[in-house]
């Protein structure tokens, strides 16, 4: 099972990656995370290492689209030409459910 999601920043371009992260809409959230998970773990296409990500905050469930913000996902779109100012902006990843808070993403 997979969804569509959209790359996002905090309006700021930091090289380190901060500020950057995948933009989730309500609906995909309400059906593909759980309120009972700390983090959800992200393996980044291209990527060796998985990353965790925090989603216990409230901004993610308060709002009507919540964001999974990490500095390596940042990193991960500046290493692979789609940070922001880039032509395409923001662009789309797709994100496969692959087991217990676990999802694939991929640029598309």
């Amino acid at each position: 099972m997979s969804f569509i999601a959209k790359t996002w920043n905090n309006g700021h371009r930091h090289a380190s990656g901060a500020g950057y992260g995948i933009k989730i809409t309500m609906q995909d959230r309400e059906q593909f995370f759980n309120r009972s998970w700390q983090t959800v773990i992200l393996r980044l296409s291209g990527n060796a290492n998985p990353i965790e990500v925090n989603i216990a905050k409230p901004s993610f469930w308060n709002r009507t689209c919540g964001e999974l913000i990490k500095k390596d996902i940042g990193i991960w779109l500046i290493q692979n030409n789609c940070a922001v100012g880039t032509i395409g902006w923001p662009f789309e990843v797709r994100m496969t459910f692959i087991g217990e808070r676990e999802f694939k993403v991929e640029l598309i």
